[in-house]
């Protein structure tokens, strides 16, 4: 996707953080944006914001993990655009650092129907639709370095979400019709409020948490600013990318386990004349190039 311009783009977690970011950059190139999230009140004052830099906005309610949720965002957005172009699924949660023997099955379950469920389900959702459109449409699904890397430990049940992510993204890759495009959005360490989304949990998964102390803002480490993302993001859309990585300090993450793979694999296999015989991907080709040729 080259231009924005009059495009239509959905923002789940779009109030605050990487997705009102996210949505500033698009106004400032001419895309109207629905600002989806939790909170009716919280979605008008974003849009409103948005409005206020030249395009349509509209702010709409929307629990991911809740599918009627979904289907009502995705109908209001086609109802009032007739249209949709873009999905920025970026709502995410976090459960704070605790040790994964002591993480609570509350806890994973909602980690887990919020980045990956809730992220899966508003796909599938507005794929549907994107098929169903027939024009140029892009998905940009939020993972984290934690899909990439081990940043730190106590993290267990977020990685693992994250890593989720990538896992389903890159077979969309490999699924889609040409007219749909996907990529992979990887931040680092950001200046966003989801050290504090517990204070948010539903009650079907243990009711709201208490307010944690936020990251720190200066001192010998930070996380990078929030406005770090948007307008990068959206050029590396314009420029094909799959994975999108807005920071250089995630860079080590992926470095590191990458060549530890790599080792492993050089130190415990090697190659014979026939690797590709039990190669899954080559396999895959030659069936599809037989379906093909039967076409």
């Amino acid at each position: 996707m080259q231009d924005f311009t009059d495009k239509v783009a959905v923002i789940s977690g779009g109030v605050n953080g990487i997705g009102f970011d996210i949505a500033k950059a698009l106004a400032r190139e001419k895309c109207h944006v629905v600002i989806a999230d939790l909170d009716q009140e919280a979605c008008d004052a974003a849009a409103a914001d948005i409005a206020a830099l030249g395009v349509t906005t509209l702010g709409h309610k929307c629990d991911v993990t809740q599918q009627a949720d979904i289907l009502a965002l995705a109908d209001a957005a086609w109802s009032k655009f007739g249209r949709v172009d873009i999905l920025f699924n970026n709502a995410g949660v976090g459960a704070g650092l605790v040790s994964s023997p002591k993480m609570s099955d509350a806890d994973l379950r909602w980690i887990f129907e919020v980045n990956f469920f809730g992220n899966w389900h508003m796909c599938m959702e507005f794929l549907r639709r994107f098929k169903a459109q027939d024009s140029e449409a892009h998905i940009c699904n939020t993972a984290s370095e934690n899909s990439i890397g081990w940043p730190m430990p106590l993290m267990a049940g977020y990685n693992a979400s994250k890593a989720a992510v990538l896992g389903y993204t890159g077979m969309l890759r490999m699924e889609l019709p040409d007219h749909i495009s996907v990529s992979l959005l990887c931040p680092g360490w950001t200046q966003t409020d989801i050290g504090n989304s517990g204070t948010r949990r539903p009650e079907q998964f243990g009711g709201p948490k208490e307010p944690r102390p936020g990251f720190p803002m200066d001192g010998d480490f930070v996380p990078y600013a929030v406005e770090t993302v948007g307008a990068h993001c959206l050029a590396e859309i314009k420029n094909g990318a799959f994975y999108i990585f807005p920071h250089y300090a995630a860079r080590h993450l992926a470095e590191e386990r990458n060549d530890e793979i790599i080792a492993a694999f050089d130190a415990q296999t090697s190659a014979t004349p026939d690797w590709q015989k039990h190669d899954t991907r080559s396999f895959f080709e030659a069936m599809q190039a037989a379906r093909d040729k039967k076409e």
